[in-house]
């Protein structure tokens, strides 16, 4: 999750509060909490602590055992989401950065089962790149909707449609070494890499456009 996301979930939180305040939120595809939290501390300040300040407890739910992953859970199972009837509502249902690394077969399923096990008042928030390079977690199916595509796979109350600027690759290659900055430069030239690799080279195009990013919030 980037900063100027964060951001923009922090004001969405803001002006839901006390209208109906969550008792759970639910972050599903969570990865290394603690990991997240050390290298972008922004996700703690503008997403965990105001729903903590909000009365929330937060659930992070992987289907590996990372640190900080309370529920270790296969999502991608038809009972993959059976857990949710367990939990207390009004609920949050948060899927960051998740959708563009669901297989393409399964990626409007998926939210559709999200959306049948969400009850009256629950919600959700997605997020997804919307001009962004390749990145592979394990993989990346370039999905890049713009908001009113992600709005149009579930019939929810959708009260906040964003498409953000966050940064560009720029920024972080000019904190890189010059030799560094080199290699990479150079890569592409590189025949004998693996396709992925070559998907890889896709981020020097972000040296001269922004990255994009669709938010999209939702109540049932």
């Amino acid at each position: 999750m980037r900063l100027e996301e964060s951001a923009v979930i922090k004001d969405i939180l803001a002006g839901h509060k006390g209208v109906s305040p969550f008792k759970t939120a639910i972050n599903l595809g969570s990865g290394d909490v603690h990991h997240l939290i050390r290298s972008k501390p922004w996700v703690r300040d503008n997403v965990f602590e105001p729903l903590i300040a909000l009365g929330a407890n937060i659930v992070n739910v992987d289907a590996f055992s990372f640190p900080g992953v309370d529920l270790v859970q296969d999502l991608s199972l038809p009972d993959g989401l059976d857990f949710v009837d367990k939990i207390a509502g009004p609920r949050l249902f948060i899927l960051a950065n998740v959708f563009e690394h669901i297989p393409t077969f399964a990626r409007n399923e998926f939210l559709k089962k999200i959306y049948i096990k969400m009850g009256k008042g629950d919600a959700l928030i997605v997020t997804v790149p919307n001009d962004y390079p390749y990145h592979a977690d394990p993989i990346d199916t370039m999905y890049r909707p713009h908001p009113d595509e992600i709005a149009a796979i579930i019939p929810l109350d959708w009260r906040e449609r964003h498409l953000i600027v966050s940064g560009s690759y720029k920024e972080e290659f000019m904190r890189m070494g010059f030799f560094k900055r080199v290699r990479k430069l150079l890569k592409p030239l590189w025949i004998l890499q693996k396709p992925t690799k070559w998907l890889e080279n896709h981020r020097l195009l972000y040296l001269f456009k922004p990255y994009k990013i669709s938010i999209a919030f939702g109540v049932k």
